[in-house]
């Protein structure tokens, strides 16, 4: 009867995944088809400061199609009975108990260290599971914080290159988005910003909108930046070829932090793994000499 509840329960959380993958992979497919006909929903695309954090948060990663809150808890629920049903599954069939009996003729030491493992193990397993949703989100934040980093100083230089040449920064933006064939996750918060432009909406508002789409450092300055030169009336090819100027050095000192701090952080490695390996080599044989040594004048008493 348990195997039978098992086996129902896991049928059960694969139809309802292959219905929120699917679903989900519509709603990407309907999200792209708006972005490029131009016709994007902004009540969809931009999630107000009054939503819920988590909506805040699944945006902030680039997920923003309606209905992405609901399937990202709906994936949780899943992740969740999946891990929990792997658990019980891997629990009644005794996989890790006959990991840990194959582990007790191993040394002792690793037999200890193990057998608190393979018995925690199903839990470990289900906690795995289920935070896998949160991990995917977070992952894709860290990489379109990633991607809008290494796309904004070009983008910068093309700025100011394009308004130094005499075009403003509306033509230049058409001119920037129109050679970008790759949707990089920078090209998608500036075709929003140029949609929203063309929606009338004021710029100073669109540029603040765009910092709070993104929340990426150096981005933020940009935006800052260009509001500022909006409400004073200042030339923005000064300002866009002073912030890329800016941003290079920025990213000059950054790759400076992090040479100096890479001899710390090969420490750990070096005196885990190096030197004991360097020591066998070195001063094995004569320790094994040395042994040889003191067991021959052992055996001569």
């Amino acid at each position: 009867m348990d195997t039978l509840w098992i086996t129902l329960s896991w049928l059960l959380a694969m139809a309802a995944a292959y219905f929120l993958v699917t679903r989900w992979s519509r709603l990407t497919s309907v999200r792209r088809r708006m972005l490029d006909s131009g016709s994007v929903t902004l009540e969809e695309e931009v999630p107000e400061e009054s939503s819920g954090r988590l909506t805040r948060w699944l945006a902030l990663a680039g997920y923003r199609a309606p209905g992405t809150t609901g399937a990202f808890v709906i994936a949780c629920l899943m992740a969740t009975a999946i891990g929990l049903g792997v658990a019980i599954v891997t629990s009644a069939l005794g996989v890790f108990e006959l990991l840990q009996e194959r582990a007790e003729g191993l040394p002792v030491s690793v037999a200890d260290l193990s057998g608190p493992l393979f018995r925690f193990a199903p839990w470990l397993l289900f906690l795995a599971i289920a935070a896998l949703p949160w991990l995917v989100v977070r992952r894709r934040r860290r990489e379109r914080v990633l991607a809008i980093e290494q796309d904004l100083p070009i983008v910068l230089d093309l700025f100011a290159t394009l308004s130094e040449s005499g075009l403003g920064f509306d033509a230049s933006l058409t001119k920037i988005l129109e050679s970008e064939r790759d949707e990089r996750p920078l090209e998608e918060e500036l075709r929003i910003f140029q949609f929203e432009t063309l929606a009338g909406i004021p710029r100073v508002q669109c540029f603040r909108r765009l910092s709070e789409r993104c929340r990426v450092g150096s981005l933020t300055i940009f935006c800052s930046a260009m509001v500022q030169a909006e409400q004073v009336g200042a030339g923005f090819s000064t300002v866009l070829a002073r912030q890329a100027a800016d941003l290079r050095s920025r990213r000059r000192e950054e790759a400076m932090v992090q040479a100096h701090a890479l001899p710390v952080k090969l420490v750990f490695p070096l005196v885990a793994f190096f030197l004991p390996s360097i020591f066998l080599v070195t001063l094995g044989p004569a320790f094994r000499d040395f042994m040889q040594m003191i067991d021959g004048v052992i055996r001569g008493y």
